[in-house]
């Protein structure tokens, strides 16, 4: 089992962008678990042995300080030995203000946080290179607001937000009827600060709410989960579990093989 420590983001001003911060080390693992989508994205440092993510017929060896974009399809992760890895969790739609570039063209990416930015890769790489795991965790936060910048993106960032906090019944015509603005103009700011079609953003959060329980709900009725996340029937259920997850929802139960399902988790 592994064994992972989420840290709450303490700075008000981070709240709206960052879900947390993470760390993860281990003398000796043998890690190579499958990923699922979600709808954040991530910082990852790397401070020990070499990442490679299997994406599709892809494998990939991840640069030490990446940023692993929204990711709208499964895939696995191997890393072996010593491990020390720092993550920083982001909204779907909080990266943009610390590197202020379209995250368009991030959907299930690996791409090096320097190229993206080289003050806050250089800053980052700062805030964890020594002291003690709490100070690190300050630091991160105050490299963090030094690159924080919201201006005049800020009101269609936080439509993004709000978006996202919008039941599935309520469409997202009716949502840009309500609000004023037309529904291309909605998809080009998703695509922009995100990444992903606003469809494509309520599929993922409906895939994660479903799957959620499927891993911390034991026994499960399929059918309830089916029926209770919104989808259609089970037929539109199991469609859109193997197109996300690669396994139909009696499979999945039955592999085991997610990093949520093999991993601990402790919070501060």
């Amino acid at each position: 089992m592994l064994s992972v420590t989420r840290y709450s983001i303490k700075n008000e001003r981070l709240a709206p962008w960052v879900k947390f911060i993470w760390r993860f080390a281990a003398e000796k693992a043998e890690i190579h678990h499958k990923l699922l989508p979600a709808d954040s994205i991530d910082i990852v440092l790397n401070l020990s042995g070499g990442i490679v993510y299997e994406m599709a017929s892809d494998t990939i060896a991840a640069p030490p300080f990446h940023v692993n974009g929204l990711r709208n399809r499964y895939s696995y992760i191997r890393q072996t030995g010593a491990i020390h890895v720092w993550g920083i969790s982001f909204y779907s739609f909080g990266l943009f203000p610390f590197i202020r570039e379209s995250i368009r063209g991030f959907q299930s990416e690996i791409v090096d946080l320097f190229s993206l930015s080289a003050s806050l890769g250089q800053k980052l790489n700062s805030a964890v290179s020594s002291g003690t795991i709490r100070e690190t965790v300050d630091r991160i936060e105050t490299e963090l607001l030094s690159e924080l910048e919201v201006r005049d993106d800020c009101p269609r960032l936080r439509l993004i937000s709000d978006f996202l906090s919008t039941d599935d019944a309520v469409t997202i015509q009716t949502f840009c009827d309500e609000r004023g603005i037309n529904i291309k103009t909605l998809e080009r700011m998703a695509s922009r600060y995100t990444g992903c079609t606003p469809k494509k953003l309520r599929r993922i959060r409906r895939f994660q709410a479903a799957c959620g329980q499927m891993i911390h709900q034991r026994p499960i009725d399929l059918a309830d989960v089916a029926y209770g996340n919104s989808f259609t029937d089970q037929a539109h259920f199991t469609k859109e579990f193997r197109e996300f997850s690669g396994a139909s929802p009696g499979a999945f139960l039955r592999e085991k093989a997610t990093i949520k399902e093999n991993t601990r988790y402790d919070y501060f």
